[in-house]
């Protein structure tokens, strides 16, 4: 599982400025928000991320189908899921799945030790708003969720390269994923953001 994912990702000039940057991961939004691209842009922004980055489809409460369908014209290798999506949906998906938990409480992620996916990520909680509201919580409750949950735990929500050194520290954290923290505005990314975020995470998941 990656390190450092750039989320929201819906330029070509960004898809390049996040590889250069060092990231391990590009999520491309498929769903909803100020982010959504459409699968022929997906298609196309996938075809520009080299071997070793991993390009993410990130999808909320879409039909299986759908999913699936998505996941072989664009070339996704991982799903992001932030919905209500249940353990089995997940199973039945042919590539890695990414949870979204979306953390109400520092319990929240109880419910889902169950699900048998490639990693967690938590991400703040509003209930309107399933993802990317550049909102945070505090990360010392992913502490937890590190130790009891069965595979690895990602963080998001609200991190810039100001706290992301911070909340590595405290959460314990896998890895992380950053949108609105490291943007001119939605899905226009700002590089010197971007550049400053990558190297403050993997300064920190080095020390």
């Amino acid at each position: 599982m990656f390190r450092v994912k750039i989320c929201g990702v819906t330029r070509s000039q960004d898809v390049r400025l996040v590889v250069r940057a060092g990231a391990d991961a590009i999520g491309f939004q498929m769903s909803m928000g100020p982010r959504k691209i459409t699968p022929v842009q997906a298609k196309r922004l996938v075809k520009l991320v080299p071997p070793l980055v991993t390009p993410v489809g990130v999808f909320v409460n879409e039909a299986l189908s759908s999913v699936k369908r998505l996941i072989k014209l664009c070339g996704f290798q991982v799903v992001q899921l932030h919905g209500d999506e249940s353990a089995a949906y997940c199973q039945k998906l042919d590539v890695p799945v990414i949870k979204v938990i979306r953390m109400k409480n520092p319990s929240t992620y109880a419910s889902f030790k169950g699900f048998r996916v490639a990693a967690f990520l938590l991400d703040s909680y509003n209930k309107n708003v399933p993802g990317g509201t550049g909102k945070g919580y505090s990360y010392s409750w992913a502490w937890k969720a590190v130790q009891k949950l069965p595979a690895p735990v990602l963080i998001a929500g609200g991190l810039t390269s100001d706290n992301v050194l911070a909340a590595i520290s405290l959460s314990h954290a896998f890895g992380v994923d950053v949108a609105s923290g490291v943007e001119i505005r939605p899905g226009f990314k700002d590089p010197r953001k971007v550049s400053l975020f990558v190297r403050r995470a993997r300064k920190a998941f080095h020390d």
